[in-house]
This record gives structure tokens, sequence and C-alpha cells, in this order.
């Protein structure tokens, strides 16, 4: 495909208003406007509140100590 005909759908794109035909052309680039969280389940999406809840109130593990705990129980020599 010629870099001018590149140019000429994505001029068509950006002049388009048509919503339907826009998430056509995302669907088929793979391109989704759309946020993931709603299509998770419920009790996922309370599982990650509550694990950020956790993080807010300090109750969390620093990333380096998991790092650390999973280096010295799976990869020792």
């Amino acid at each position: 495909m010629d870099i001018a005909l590149k140019y000429k759908i994505v001029e068509k794109i950006i002049q388009s208003e048509d919503n339907a035909l826009l998430s056509e052309v995302g669907a088929i680039l793979g391109v989704s406007q759309t946020d993931f969280w709603h299509k998770l389940p419920e009790e996922v999406k309370q599982s990650i509140n509550d694990a950020k809840a956790e993080l807010d109130r300090g109750e969390g593990i620093p990333h380096d100590n998991v790092m650390a705990e999973i280096k010295e129980r799976f990869l020792k020599s």
C-alpha cells in the first residue's frame, strides 16, 4: 500500500463524524476506547478495590520485599 493511500484513509477517519464507522475501524485495527474495568466480574472489582484500600492504609508489602522473598524461596541455587 502506498503512503498516499494511507494519508487519504487517515484524513477520512479524522474528518468522520460517524461514530459507527469509527467504532468499526477501531475494531478492525484492534483499537478500543472501552475500559476493561466494566467487563470485569464484580468480585474481581471488589478484590481490586479492597487491595487498593489496604495499600492506602499502609498495609501493603513493598515490591522489593516481595521480590526478595520470591528469589529466596524459588531461586535458590
